[in-house]
């Protein structure tokens, strides 16, 4: 028996209309299901812990966006049920991630047609994380974004990527590089001015940015970029590229590395951001575990 897990607050309320919509229609498909609508992460966690318990081969269905969807990664890790995503939250960067439809109704469809697949998850301060961990000026964005009084105006007028575009120009102003040591698979290499570091396990983030053009999350490897060296102008001048994927040609200024295990150690601590959550600050160890994690996904992305 499959599980639904609504985050009722998540994009400001969206995931419960989501779920009025395509109750309906996965009821018609006559398999049996249950439901989660939360009021809290603990009793989210605590309800599937639960209901693995008795059903370990369902599927685990997230009714929200990104933040409910990492919270449900350490009880599906390494186990044999398979998480589903319908997109219902104020960014939905995994979805983007994983090539998911943006919309509910296609969203089921890949549901209910049961392809699944092995993919990759990235362990850091000690849990998982499905598609990047972030640090420095793209985490700070994304911290100040979240904790901003405009982010749940914006939302609710459908213009969340305003509120990044404001929280970009906030750090622009403010933001300061800093040197860091980054290990990769324990080749060591020291940066100075570095903007931002991006430990990834999937191709885009930050609402489809393509900070890692060649990452794959079923290959074994994370993909790593690290933005160093560049004035503040010029930073103004190479974050479009990011945008396409065309940063990675910039080398004075960006480096791309592969691996399997880094370490990331700023002069001073830093914001680090997981699936688009808080989830601690620098330094940290990130280890790529391959196929830890069941994944429903698009036929023609398999």
């Amino acid at each position: 028996m499959n599980m639904f897990v609504i985050n009722g607050s998540a994009g400001n309320g969206n995931a419960l209309r989501v779920w009025k919509k395509i109750e309906p229609k996965y009821r018609q498909s006559k398999q049996p299901y249950a439901v989660c609508l939360s009021t809290s992460p603990e009793e989210a966690e605590e309800r599937v812990k639960q209901h693995l318990e008795q059903y370990p081969n369902c599927s685990i269905i997230v009714v929200g966006g990104d933040g409910t969807i990492h919270r449900m990664l350490p009880l599906l890790a390494s186990t044999e049920a398979a998480l589903g995503i319908i997109p219902a939250g104020s960014g939905n960067d995994t979805a983007r991630g994983f090539k998911l439809p943006l919309e509910p109704d296609e969203a089921l469809k890949v549901i209910l047609k049961a392809n699944t697949r092995s993919v990759d998850l990235l362990h850091a301060y000690g849990t998982w994380t499905l598609t990047a961990l972030a640090t420095g000026f793209d985490a700070e964005v994304a911290h100040v974004v979240d904790t901003s009084w405009y982010k749940p105006w914006c939302n609710r007028l459908g213009l969340g990527s305003i509120a990044y575009l404001l929280g970009i120009v906030q750090m622009l102003i403010r933001y300061k590089p800093v040197d860091a040591v980054i290990e990769v698979d324990g080749e060591s290499q020291h940066y100075k001015r570095v903007w931002l570091s991006a430990v990834a396990n999937t191709s885009t983030y930050g609402g489809g940015i393509r900070i890692c053009p060649q990452a794959r999350s079923d290959d074994g490897q994370f993909d790593l970029c690290v933005v160093h060296r560049a004035s503040r102008i010029k930073l103004i001048l190479l974050l479009p590229t990011v945008l396409f994927g065309k940063h990675t040609k910039l080398r004075r200024y960006v480096e791309m590395r592969r691996g399997r295990s880094a370490r990331i150690e700023p002069i001073h601590a830093q914001l680090t951001i997981g699936d688009g959550e808080l989830v601690g600050r620098t330094p940290y160890t990130a280890e790529l575990h391959a196929g830890k994690l069941r994944l429903h996904i698009p036929t023609e992305v398999l």
